[in-house]
């Protein structure tokens, strides 16, 4: 808008002009409007293109294990570095955590949790593509805590008893690199 402005300035100082002052201060104000308006460019561009940008220690593994396998027959991946590519379909709001990944084909996916503060994912990544890596996890849990929740939330802070065998296993990967595209 302003460099708008300033052209429009300058524009009307060369319809004025009648000696050369007049014409370089035009000259100015039009040089002026114009880097103005090639750094206001260039700064919407920086920010508003992610695309490529690299989280944590990124992505190294070549090949992807489709989702699929992933969730099909989890404890053959777990302990193992994995590499994921799919669509995240959900970001830990509160501190940008976790992602969640999935394969649209199958409409469901996996969890990708980093550590607190190492990697912190954007909050409006959901419906970006992505490629993942870290070490695919089993974690033992109960239908009364929740693996990832509203950071830590769960049985054992409210005092009640815990149950002295987890009823289901869950399954996550922990994140050390991703790439959003």
């Amino acid at each position: 808008m302003a460099s708008a402005l300033a052209a429009v300035a300058a524009h009307d100082a060369l319809m004025r002009a009648g000696d050369n002052r007049g014409i370089m201060s035009a000259m100015r104000l039009l040089s002026f409007a114009l880097a103005l308006s090639l750094c206001a460019v260039g700064t919407v561009t920086a920010s508003a293109d992610d695309t490529g940008k690299t989280y944590g220690d990124g992505v190294s593994l070549t090949r992807a294990v489709p989702m699929a396998s992933l969730l099909d027959s989890p404890k053959t991946h777990a302990g193992k570095t994995v590499r994921v590519d799919g669509v995240i379909t959900r970001v830990c709001q509160s501190m940008g955590c976790w992602i969640e990944i999935a394969d649209p084909a199958l409409g469901r996916g996996v969890r990708f949790k980093a550590r607190d503060g190492v990697i912190v994912f954007p909050k409006d990544a959901a419906g970006r593509k992505v490629s993942a890596q870290g070490t695919f996890e089993e974690i033992a849990t109960s239908p009364v805590r929740e693996a990832h929740g509203d950071h830590a939330k769960s049985v054992e802070n409210s005092g009640k008893p815990v149950p002295a065998e987890p009823t289901e296993k869950i399954y996550w990967v922990r994140v050390s690199g991703a790439v959003l595209y």
